[in-house]
């Protein structure tokens, strides 16, 4: 029975991905809000392996709604743009949430870096140190994260350097730019750096007044991508 709704489940999120190509916004996320269902009926009593694979599940799955939610919110303007990055923010926190039930040594750090993100999107001045300490406690904790396991489980993976990258932007450190160069130094294939422009653009289109790095790493995540392959 388990391995039944399992399998629904990566029938509805494969559906989902491809409603998402499609921009298919609302049927990509009624698809995903059923799979999550189907993962919540099988917490009870889950323990051991199974609970863990299905908090990675949840993780992942929240995940998915939130990168959904935020380029429909960016396809938009005004209050339905704000709904709808609300939206993304409130479901990196449920996936934040069964994230760091896994082995912080190992585990995915996607809602815990968006999560954040979307926060700088909804309102850029949470980078303000003075008033955001929380925020900004945060962001630190990411950083010790990622810079450890790029040391050990993720030796090499151009997605952490993506993600660290992307935390020394927010914390506004001398530290980002040299990060994006040991990023070219992997030359990763083209859709790496299209994913971390995904997010960038939209971060340099409302916080580059804070975080004056932002434009020129931009553009040159973007030259490296015109000349990235695969």
């Amino acid at each position: 029975m388990a391995e039944d709704r399992n399998e629904e489940v990566r029938a509805l999120k494969a559906s989902a991905k491809s409603a998402r190509a499609d921009a298919d916004w609302e049927f990509a996320i009624d698809e995903l809000d059923r799979a999550v269902e189907l993962l919540v009926d099988q917490l009870p009593g889950a323990t051991g392996r199974a609970l863990a694979e299905l908090a990675s599940e949840l993780a992942d799955s929240y995940g998915m709604i939130g990168g959904i939610e935020r380029r429909w919110g960016l396809s938009l303007a005004g209050e339905e743009r704000q709904r709808h990055l609300e939206d993304s923010v409130d479901a990196y926190d449920r996936g934040f949430s069964h994230e760091q039930d896994l082995d912080p040594s190992v585990a995915s750090t996607y809602n815990r870096i968006n999560r954040l993100v979307g926060r700088v999107l909804l309102n850029p001045h949470v980078l303000d140190d003075d008033t955001t300490p929380e925020f900004v406690e945060e962001l630190g904790t990411a950083h010790e994260i990622l810079v450890e396991q790029l040391r050990s489980a993720r030796v090499k993976d151009p997605w952490g350097y993506c993600d660290l990258g992307l935390i020394r932007v927010l914390r506004g450190t001398a530290d980002a730019l040299p990060t994006y160069h040991e990023l070219d130094r992997l030359r990763p294939p083209k859709f790496v750096y299209e994913s971390a422009l995904a997010t960038l653009e939209p971060l340099s289109e409302v916080a580059s007044e804070l975080r004056p790095d932002l434009p020129t790493i931009v553009a040159n995540l973007q030259h490296a991508a015109r000349y990235a392959t695969g």
